[in-house]
């Protein structure tokens, strides 16, 4: 017995090796997307007003499953946050205010239409954005 063990170690350390180096990528791939994005926000559909200017600045922050923005009209608004691995994605939030992000992230730039049901009527905005 103590025989077939000591065929068998060899074989399971390299198995866990297998598994541990194929789960590296899809770990750090977890996480691809984290980090500070700044930009504009331009008013595409909707009324301009004190919700909904014209132009404004906008603040990204992703960290893992959390994207955290603040612009004029909302600050530090949190929303779960699970982009596909082409970097697009669409969340909506339902809360104190209902707010649809569609959009995708292709190396540092988020690109994404953003609609906030909280002004009435509801406006949308487009997210041009760069990570710092």
């Amino acid at each position: 017995m103590s025989e077939q063990m000591s065929r068998l170690r060899p074989l399971v350390a390299a198995l866990v090796f297998c598994l541990a180096v194929a789960g590296i990528p899809a770990l750090a791939a977890e996480h691809t997307f984290d980090g500070v994005y700044n930009g504009k926000r331009t008013l595409v559909k909707g009324t301009a007003g004190p919700l909904c200017p014209a132009e404004d600045d906008v603040s990204v922050t992703i960290h893992g499953a959390t994207l955290t923005f603040t612009n004029s009209a909302l600050k530090k608004f949190a929303m779960s946050f699970y982009p596909s691995p082409d970097g697009s994605f669409g969340e909506t939030y339902q809360g104190s205010d209902t707010v649809n992000i569609r959009g995708r992230i292709i190396g540092d730039v988020i690109e994404a239409e953003v609609t906030d049901y909280g002004s009435d009527p509801p406006c949308e905005h487009h997210w041009r954005l760069k990570k710092e």
